[in-house]
């Protein structure tokens, strides 16, 4: 076999590998994204999270974003309720949302003092 041969084979035979295991990483019973589907909702989670850490009432460490379809959901801690409804609001606006689950919990603690 030549050089060239052996390496389009092992391209091919990665290549293989790679959809194989991520095909059977990918079963775990959840809806299947396509991969536009799963693109745009990586790319409106960096949006979220752009908005959110522009912002400086809030908290880009404390704020966890997910996902799923345009549903975007915020998890993590606050101080204030106040600060949930502003990162809801953010949230609102990034193109792409079509709807917010806004999980965020309260905890004074987090003010700053």
């Amino acid at each position: 076999m030549t050089q060239t041969r052996k390496l389009i084979a092992a391209a091919a035979l990665g290549f293989s590998a790679l959809v194989t295991s991520a095909a059977h990483a990918a079963d775990d019973g959840k809806p299947k994204q396509s991969v536009g589907e799963y693109t745009s909702d990586a790319v409106v989670t960096t949006k979220v999270k752009a908005e959110i850490v522009g912002n400086s009432a809030l908290s880009a460490l404390d704020i966890a974003v997910e996902t799923q379809n345009g549903v975007v959901t915020l998890t993590g801690s606050v101080a204030t309720a106040a600060q949930s409804d502003e990162a809801t609001r953010l949230t609102r606006t990034v193109k792409g949302v079509t709807q917010v689950k806004n999980n965020l919990k309260v905890d004074p603690s987090k003010s700053h003092k």
